[in-house]
């Protein structure tokens, strides 16, 4: 927390009003806090304070202004519009779809009771009573043997049991087997899918016919005529009529997926078969051409590596025969340069010894000329040899080596150029050195003999001048001798009267010094006196909220600082409220008890 002074309560005046207020910054809002706290979150960008609710918990609440809020609400308002939307959608939907399902539902209900009407005409209309009779006794003997109901009981679980294991079966086979086939083989996935429809239909056929069988036991077998087995007047015969075709069926739907299953088994090693050559097929295409990129590679890198070699040399050679160039030359200008210098320093005798550099110049740019000419005639015939063996060899290096032979020539043409114009220029500059040197050599004479005769002019009448500048200074001097001798003695005399003046002005004014300090050692005594009076200091000895201060200066207007005691150990000057209570007193009022630190200073005229 930074070390600002602590306000103990503030009362604003009447009308009054604060300017450049900084809330205190947090990242986070505190926790815990108290009622009456205001802040700003620097993570949420927002000014927050904490209050009291309806029960008296402290809650924290969010200040927005009316830009915020009006987003807000624009965004609640279009999100309320959104779920209305949605809303009105689904519940159109929804009722739609409940309209429809009524619909559905009447229909079916309106189907099933027609069906349900016809079943009891079948059953009722038109049994001849013998029949009936029959099926009386039939229901006199079940209900004369108490196991009958079991026994058909437990045949038709039997029977029920078998079927939906083969139920199970069929639909679990059916799937794995169109699961496998129906991404390759649509002929297959449609035959299995009419053999489920159809297998299907046989199966709720069978639990239709055996459901009417349980419908018939506990003395309501109704008419056996109404089954759709052969057997119409044995209910065991039925049921084992039943038993046999669901056991048919199990062999028949065994058997045809066992067909399916080789035909598919058949397909699936035909496939792999076939995938198995395609793929020893590739692998030997990707082994041919793995070998034909490798032999291609090798020798692309054999011709690269030679091409290189060959160019390395060219270069070497056109190198070497640069640098030998460029050595010849160094050499001759070096030459020059010494010439130079020895031309200079024995201008007499650089004529014959120009005659003789140009000579020896003049022969060695015919050995260079020459040796340059020997080494192009060697480059070029072994640049044309190199360029036929390239053509020869491929096509595209021929065309990058021609390349190089042309930059080859032109660079040596190029440099042969320049070393016969370097040789050249060497030797105009060798000649014209020898021109300016002479003609140094004469303008050196002639001002030589100018600057002896102007110097001896000079020194003659130098040597006038300071003959009579020294008779000129001779007099003076004397003069000046005698002006200092004469001021001096005056000097001494005037020093002599101010001495004496000044020793009887130091012996006043140390008299009136030491009066001076005296009476001002005496009037600081009474000032400090007199200020002490004005001064009251005051340090608490225990922690309070209220400090009673008796200062005791007698005096109406009353400076009073305040510094207040923090947890640190250490006085801040916290902003605190003080009250006169008379001329002699003042009390102190924090809002938590503290120690303080206090200076009262009067306003009396000293």
């Amino acid at each position: 927390m930074a070390n600002f002074p602590i306000f103990h309560g503030i009362t604003l005046a009447a009308n009054a009003y604060v300017e450049n207020l900084n809330l205190e910054i947090l990242s986070a809002d505190p926790m815990p806090v108290s009622a009456g706290r205001v802040w700003f979150n620097s993570t949420d960008k927002v000014i927050r304070y904490s209050a009291l609710d309806g029960t008296g918990a402290v809650v924290v609440r969010t200040i927005k202004d009316a830009e915020s809020a009006a987003t807000e609400l624009a965004a609640v308002q279009a999100s309320i519009s959104a779920e209305t939307t949605r809303a009105q959608a689904a519940e159109s939907t929804l009722t739609t779809n409940l309209a429809t399902e009524v619909s559905r539902a009447e229909a079916a209900e309106a189907s099933l009771s027609a069906k349900i009407d016809q079943t009891k005409a079948d059953i009722l209309g038109g049994i001849p009573p013998a029949v009936l009779d029959t099926i009386v006794k039939i229901d006199q003997a079940l209900q004369n043997n108490p196991n009958i109901v079991s026994v058909i009981e437990g045949m038709i679980n039997d029977v029920q049991s078998h079927l939906n294991t083969e139920v199970t079966r069929a639909q679990a086979a059916e799937a794995s087997i169109s699961s496998t086939v129906s991404s390759n083989y649509t002929t297959l996935n449609t035959a299995i899918n009419n053999e489920v429809t159809r297998a299907e239909a046989a199966e709720s056929s069978l639990d239709t016919r055996v459901t009417a069988v349980e419908g018939q036991v506990n003395g309501k077998i109704g008419n056996l005529s109404s089954l759709d087995t052969t057997y119409k007047n044995d209910l065991v015969g039925a049921i084992n009529e039943v038993y046999t075709d669901v056991q048919s069926e199990v062999s028949r739907a065994t058997a045809a997926e066992g067909s399916i299953n080789s035909a598919l088994t058949s397909e699936v090693s035909r496939a792999q078969a076939a995938e198995t050559s395609i793929a020893g097929t590739v692998t030997a295409e990707v082994s041919r051409a793995t070998a034909a990129e490798g032999s291609l590679s090798s020798r692309i890198t054999s011709e690269v590596s030679r091409a290189q070699a060959a160019e390395t040399s060219i270069a070497s050679n056109l190198s070497a025969e640069v640098s030998r160039a460029e050595a010849a030359e160094t050499s001759i200008a070096g030459t020059v340069t010494a010439e130079v210098s020895r031309a200079q320093a024995a201008e007499t005798s650089i004529a014959g010894t120009v005659t003789a550099e140009v000579s020896r110049a003049t022969a060695a740019e015919g050995s260079i000329s020459a040796t340059v000419s020997a080494n192009y005639t060697t480059l070029n015939n072994a640049i044309t040899a190199e360029q036929s063996r390239a053509t020869a060899a491929e096509t595209s290096i021929n065309s990058a080596l021609s390349a190089e032979v042309s930059r080859a020539q032109a660079a040596e043409t190029s440099e042969a150029s320049r070393a016969q114009a370097a040789e050249l220029s060497l030797s105009n500059a060798i000649s014209t050195e020898h021109s300016r040197a002479q003609a140094a050599e004469q303008t050196l004479t002639t001002n030589l003999a100018a600057e002896v005769s102007r110097a001896q002019a000079a020194e003659a009448s130098e040597q006038s001048r300071a003959q009579a500048a020294e008779t000129s200074l001779s007099g003076r001097v004397t003069a000046e001798v005698s002006r200092a001798q004469a001021a001096e003695s005056s000097l001494a005399s005037s020093i002599s009267a101010e001495q004496s003046r000044a020793q009887a002005a130091e012996t006043s004014i140390n008299s009136a010094l030491t009066a001076e300090v005296s009476r001002a050692t005496a009037a600081e005594g009474q000032i400090r006196t007199d200020y002490n009076a004005t001064v009251f200091t005051f340090e608490a000895s225990a922690s309070a909220t209220t400090h009673t201060i008796a200062h005791n200066l007698n005096n109406s207007f009353v400076d009073i600082s305040v510094k207040v005691q923090r947890a640190d150990g250490l006085y801040y000057n916290d902003i605190v409220s003080v009250q006169e209570v008379d001329s002699n007193t003042v009390k102190v009022y924090l809002t938590t008890a503290l120690k303080v630190k206090v200076i009262a200073r009067s306003a009396k005229s000293l």
